[in-house]
């Protein structure tokens, strides 16, 4: 058997294996308890989902047929932005079950079922597994000294236990959240908060092998020790709007349970203030040090990013991502404000879009920022399906554990958990 033959054997059955995998706990994910009565409103952002995503997922497969590789590069940069706003939500999740952090039962149900999207993510990843060799120019040669790590066979394997990661964790955390259900002593019960502790650290090496993997091995000579970090700090401020931007609509269609209050919202908005800046302050020091250094091999990656219209498009996404919501997010009455919050976070979801836009498709287009219906229809397509998803995860509780209180006075005073007094001020 030669070389090339056992590698496309691997090559099967790892996108194969993959495959059973996803669709396996794709079917486990819905399986959870019911809270509390179903929210009607769901139901329409389930019928608009999945409108989007039968349209979306039509003209990507016409796409797939007209230009392969621009609709793979397309389905590539909506796939990571959906990705990244999961993995940020299933670290919130963890972070605020460690700290048991009061303000956040009011946006805990979203969250925990944005978290538990991964097993849709693993079908979703079907396509780049099937389009490997179009995607990513080390697939379908040797990739001189990065062949050991960048070869088909490994990077699916790889690919699999990032989603087991994932799967497990925001399978496991949601469903014991629902179990604890109404009149739970605790928000938290031990086990999540074991598992938030110790999986944590497994999340976030796997977020950051994943943004290796999939987005900066486009450029396989290149490389960035903080490339990881750089993404997560997208998706964390990202998942964070994805929260700011549903809730208006999640209190509107709320049938009973507490709703959140205003200090709750300022909280949130300070995370989004915090992040706003973290997100800028890792572009920053990856494009200095980079730039300063002044090594082709490692330059290369920024020169054609930061001329012509994709330089135009990098200062877009650096003041529409940075600048103006550090400005707006800097008046209290911007983070009291729920429908003001929420319409800061479509924007910061916009501009993550375009920053993931940025790092992928130059790759395609170098000499400048083209764009195509292929765009429109990946984002139809993983927006669609995310969005059915969740809203028909979302339909099947309540939005606010029923066992929880957010109105409790002195919640608000502490940002990610800090110990809530048990007296209550008048």
């Amino acid at each position: 058997m030669t070389g090339s033959t056992r590698a496309g054997g691997g090559t099967r059955a790892g996108w194969l294996g993959l495959g059973a995998i996803g669709g396996l706990l794709l079917a486990l994910g819905a399986r959870s308890r019911r809270d509390a009565v179903a929210e009607p409103g769901g139901r329409t952002a389930l019928v608009v989902g999945v409108v989007l995503a039968v349209l979306g997922l039509l003209l990507f497969a016409l796409g797939l047929l007209l230009d392969a590789r621009q609709a793979l590069l397309s389905y590539l940069a909506a796939y990571a932005t959906g990705l990244s706003i999961m993995l940020g939500a299933l670290t919130l999740v963890m972070t605020c079950n460690i700290t048991g952090a009061r303000w956040f039962d009011a946006f805990r149900r979203p969250a925990e079922a944005i978290a538990a999207s991964a097993p849709l993510f693993a079908v979703l990843f079907l396509p780049l597994a099937f389009g490997l060799s179009r995607v990513y120019p080390w697939a379908p040669a040797a990739a001189g000294d990065r062949r050991v790590w960048l070869n088909a066979p490994f990077f699916l394997i790889r690919a699999a236990l990032y989603f087991i990661v994932w799967i497990a964790a925001g399978l496991l955390l949601r469903r014991w959240s629902l179990r604890r259900g109404a009149g739970a002593a605790e928000r938290v019960d031990g086990r999540s908060r074991a598992l938030s502790a110790g999986g944590l650290l497994a999340v976030a090496f796997t977020f950051s092998f994943a943004a290796f993997d999939w987005l900066m091995s486009l450029s396989p000579a290149w490389f960035s020790t903080i490339y990881g970090v750089y993404v997560f700090a997208g998706g964390f401020l990202a998942a964070l709007a994805v929260l700011a931007f549903l809730e208006p609509g999640a209190v509107r269609n709320r049938l009973s349970g507490p709703t959140p209050r205003v200090d709750d919202y300022q909280k949130l908005g300070n995370l989004l203030l915090t992040f706003t800046v973290f997100w800028a302050y890792i572009a920053f020091s990856q494009f200095l040090i980079i730039w300063i250094a002044d090594v082709p091999q490692e330059v290369a990656w920024y020169v054609p990013r930061v001329g012509g219209s994709w330089g135009g498009l990098a200062l877009v996404v650096l003041v529409g991502q940075f600048a103006l919501p550090f400005l707006v997010l800097l008046l209290r009455s911007v983070k009291r404000s729920p429908r003001r919050l929420a319409k800061v976070g479509a924007w910061l979801l916009v501009m993550h879009y375009l920053d993931i836009y940025w790092l992928v498709l130059p790759q395609l287009h170098p000499g400048g920022v083209h764009p195509h219906w292929l765009d429109l229809a990946a984002l139809c397509a993983i927006g669609g399906c995310t969005t059915a998803y969740v809203a028909w995860l979302l339909g099947r509780v309540a939005l606010v554990p029923t066992g929880a209180s957010p109105g409790v006075p002195g919640g608000a005073e502490h940002a990610l958990g800090a110990p809530v007094a048990r007296s209550h001020r008048r």
